[in-house]
């Protein structure tokens, strides 16, 4: 006899209904039975016993007074049993983070029913969690209508199945107050949205969003108000050095350093920047991977990353307020001189990886790079990398060894003084300030077929990424603290504490400029992008 599979209930949080309306068909030899009465009341049915278990325990979201299953509230609503007809009517629901089951109901009313009952129940565990102010983010609308998918992109050709009460829907909910329920106006730029920066430009709170038709700005408080300053093809990476009045972006893997007032100019209607050097871009680089700034040496500093020949060669530039006298009326007018300098930047140092590297992480002194051998640890003085944890050959840290080999790591974030976290693709473990394993406990993620694609800190949490959803843990237990659910989920700005970031949280209260801000297929509106800003929401408070 096989032995039982025991089945845990889909924790709410981690419940969405993928599909509601998909079409009839006939039930065929060997296909699950239909949907009924009993299966919902175990929780579980043949369809749901596929769930593979790894056996590694997952903490989850502390239980509210909800349902927290789907049998919990389902059965009340669906009534019959098991129908003889040749014809079952299917719908999806996915386990964020794990698998899409495809369930079947013997009519369209009973299938109708059950998702009803799904949306319901998840429709008041939202409700409890904003009651309970349980949840430490909330969630501003940027853009809900200026950015649409290409006409030939099948993303967001199905609106998702919306709950009301979820901090995305009272997000929606607000721009509906101020602006009416609705379509907004036709969308100024069809294209995927890859990244977004927030800076103070002309006394006025600015936000830039990269594209890859180009650079769109609107005032931080105009979230309808989106205008293209800058044409160019692929925008990846966008940040603003406000102290040098310069804007660094990538475009189709180029470094390029615009003045401000181009990307956000003072009019509506500026001068062409190519009627005056002065402000006309300059191109740093080609073949750039990405870039990061910080504050180092008690000097402000660029660091990029480009690939030459087997190494990975990071250039460091340091930006200059004094321009060179020679002026070239080109797009890209940047010139390299006798000592080496651009225009506006000028050569400060170099070190190499002899691996591939995918992020970096910058403290007071210290370079954090995230590579395929992990975590490589060098200062610009020394240059000596050092891999992080140390002493993985030790017994009692050998289950750590074992979890954190062979998967890519994201980025490594400062906790207090005394301690670090460095996070990976499923999992984050603790270190001391000597690099050496500090804690016996492994942070799980709940997604374990769903990998975090990236990761970033802000304040006290853990902020995790992938394409299904944004996953919120307190970074000193990691206990989970919120689920944020959503369709091409993509990370656009890494807020105060992120893989491009400087390790440090400033001071002086919060504001768009230090926000996490995000992207995903509107749930509303068929083939249109929102984008979204991550707020901590006000009197939360962490349980012990």
């Amino acid at each position: 006899m096989m032995p039982l599979t025991v089945v845990q209930p889909i924790p709410m949080p981690l419940l969405f209904l993928e599909s509601l309306n998909d079409d009839p068909v006939n039930k065929q030899k060997g296909i699950t039975a239909p949907l009924t009465r009993t299966a919902a009341s175990t929780g579980s049915g043949t369809q749901l016993n596929k769930t593979a278990s790894n056996g590694i325990e997952r903490p989850g979201l502390e239980h509210t007074t909800t349902g927290s299953s789907i049998g919990s509230t389902a059965t009340r609503h669906v009534t019959g049993g098991p129908d003889d007809g040749r014809v079952i009517y299917p719908f999806r629901i996915k386990h964020l983070g794990h698998e899409i089951y495809t369930l079947y109901a013997t009519s369209g009313n009973e299938r109708a029913a059950w998702c009803q009952a799904i949306v319901d129940a998840k429709t008041r565990h939202a409700r409890a969690l904003h009651a309970q102010n349980a949840e430490p983010f909330r969630l501003r609308v940027v853009s809900d209508g200026a950015f649409a998918y290409d006409s030939n992109s099948a993303m967001g050709r199905q609106p998702g199945v919306s709950i009301r009460g979820t901090p995305l829907d009272r997000a929606i909910r607000e721009m509906d107050k101020v602006y009416g329920p609705g379509r907004s106006a036709p969308p100024v730029c069809r294209a995927q949205v890859n990244c977004a920066a927030a800076f103070t430009a002309f006394g006025k709170s600015v936000i830039a969003i990269g594209t890859d038709y180009g650079v769109y700005i609107s005032e931080a408080s105009n979230p309808r108000g989106w205008t293209r300053s800058v044409q160019i093809s692929k925008v990846t990476q966008i940040a603003v050095l406000e102290d040098f009045s310069v804007c660094l972006l990538i475009a189709d893997k180029a470094l390029i350093s615009y003045p401000l007032d181009v990307v956000a100019p003072v009019s509506n209607f500026p001068a062409p920047a190519h009627d005056n050097p002065r402000r006309a871009p300059q191109r740093l680089a080609k073949d750039v991977a990405f870039f990061a700034t910080a504050r180092m040496k008690d000097r402000m500093l660029l660091f990029y990353k480009r690939k030459e020949g087997m190494h990975n060669t990071f250039k460091v530039l340091e930006p200059v307020f004094q321009k060179a006298t020679e002026k070239k009326p080109r797009l890209f007018g940047g010139r390299r001189g006798a000592s080496g300098s651009t225009e506006s930047f000028r050569d400060f140092d170099e070190f190499y990886i002899p691996a591939e590297c995918y992020s970096l992480n910058l403290f007071q002194s210290y370079i954090a790079v995230a590579s395929a051998k992990g975590f490589e640890l060098l200062t610009l003085d020394k240059k000596v990398t050092q891999s992080i944890p140390r002493d993985l050959s030790l017994p009692a840290i050998a289950n750590i060894a074992s979890r954190i080999k062979d998967q890519r790591p994201l980025g490594m974030f400062k906790l207090n003084d005394q301690e670090f976290l460095l996070t990976y693709e499923d999992c984050a473990v603790y270190v001391d300030k000597h690099g050496e394993i500090s804690r016996t406990l492994i942070m799980e993620y709940s997604g374990k077929q769903k990998k975090a694609k990236a990761a970033t800190m802000f304040g006290q949490y853990l902020v995790l990424f992938n394409e299904d959803y944004v996953e919120v843990r307190n970074a000193e237990n990691g206990r989970l603290r919120q689920i944020i659910a959503g369709r091409d989920v993509r990370c656009l700005d890494y807020g105060f504490r992120g893989p491009t970031g400087n390790g440090q949280q400033p001071p002086g209260g919060q504001d768009s400029k230090g926000t996490v801000k995000i992207c995903m297929s509107h749930p509303e509106t068929a083939g249109g992008q929102i984008v979204l800003e991550m707020l901590l929401n006000d009197g939360h408070a962490e349980k012990a």
